[in-house]
């Protein structure tokens, strides 16, 4: 009889696997998330204050996700190359999108290949977040923005170059409210990012770009490569006390603008998937290395966010920037 039952018992069992194997994939369990390596692609040249921040917030998820987590540079027409690459990727949180916010919402409405809509994507935190600078080639004797405005505003100089890194990008959208607020007109330059940027104002290729004080930026102030003109901020810096902010002039009382990088997933993406990437970005903020790096770049401290939390800013973000750039007539 113990015999009998042992032998039923195991043509169950064997019977009951078989069923499981053969099932179609959407019926077996999914492993748990992430069970291989994450690719963010980021949207802008290696070097950059963003492909640092994502690049430094990176190592840190490795460990709270247990798996690499890999940066790949994918630059070009302000962001909206990689936005779109991601956007054709898989919705199951191995493909993640590492931009800047001003360029990654503006974009699709100033460059036509852009078609994605930026508020679908969903965001999982903020890898860092820098007040601009306006800085100029150290072969230039401006002193102040005043001395700027009156040598742009006088016809008989040659027209100053201003870098950006392509139309809607941030400092592209940064570039024309202080021209539309100060009358200086300058021959704009576009690049693909803030990298190539850097390299050709230390080398006085082009004369000023407003730039993110975080990356490599603050060391090109102190070691002489970069002129600080202004921040465009409320208040000056601590760590730059004699660097004025645009905002101390009437015109540009209200000039206020940051940057901010962050890892976003495409519009789609599961929440379990969401809730683990939130996680790990919250893990980067809260880390040793983003309290340093905040020391050593300049960059605003950062806070943990839910998913709705992070979703709700996305949307706020995607509607003001809309506003001033149709504003400034650089957006449709």
């Amino acid at each position: 009889m113990t015999i009998q039952i042992s032998r039923r018992r195991l043509l169950q069992t064997a019977c009951g696997a078989v069923p499981a194997m053969l099932a179609p994939s959407w019926l077996r369990a999914e492993a748990p998330y992430p069970s291989k390596p994450i690719v963010i692609k980021v949207a802008f040249p290696a070097g950059g204050p963003a492909d640092e921040s994502i690049r430094a917030a990176s190592v840190v998820m490795k460990r709270t996700l247990g798996q690499s987590v890999i940066a790949d540079n994918l630059p070009g027409a302000s962001g909206s190359i990689c936005a779109m690459n991601v956007l054709r990727s898989e919705r199951d949180g191995y493909t993640l999108l590492g931009t800047t916010g001003i360029d990654f919402l503006i974009a699709p409405l100033t460059i036509p290949s852009a078609k994605y809509s930026p508020e679908k994507f969903r965001l999982a935190g903020f890898s860092g977040i820098s007040d601009f600078i306006l800085v100029s080639s150290p072969s230039l004797s401006f002193k102040n923005v005043d001395d700027v405005i009156a040598y742009a505003k006088n016809p008989k100089n040659r027209p100053l170059s201003l870098a950006h890194w392509g139309p809607g990008s941030a400092p592209h959208l940064v570039g024309a409210d202080f021209q539309a607020r100060t009358g200086a007109r300058f021959l704009e330059v576009p690049y693909k990012g803030a990298a190539p940027v850097t390299s050709d104002i230390a080398g006085s290729q082009v004369d000023l770009t407003f730039i993110p004080m975080g990356g490599p930026t603050y060391g090109m102030i102190k070691s002489g490569r970069f002129k600080p003109i202004a921040v465009a901020s409320k208040a000056r810096h601590p760590s730059l006390p004699d660097v004025p902010a645009l905002s101390e002039r009437k015109e540009l009382a209200d000039f206020e603008y940051s940057q901010w990088a962050a890892v976003l997933a495409p519009p789609n993406t599961p929440d379990p998937v969401m809730a683990r990437v939130v996680e790990a970005m919250n893990a980067w903020v809260a880390s040793p290395e983003n309290r340093t790096r905040r020391t050593v770049n300049l960059q605003r401290a950062i806070e943990p966010m839910t998913v709705a939390q992070a979703q709700a800013f996305l949307s706020s973000e995607h509607a003001k920037l809309t506003r001033i750039a149709r504003s400034l007539k650089i957006a449709g």
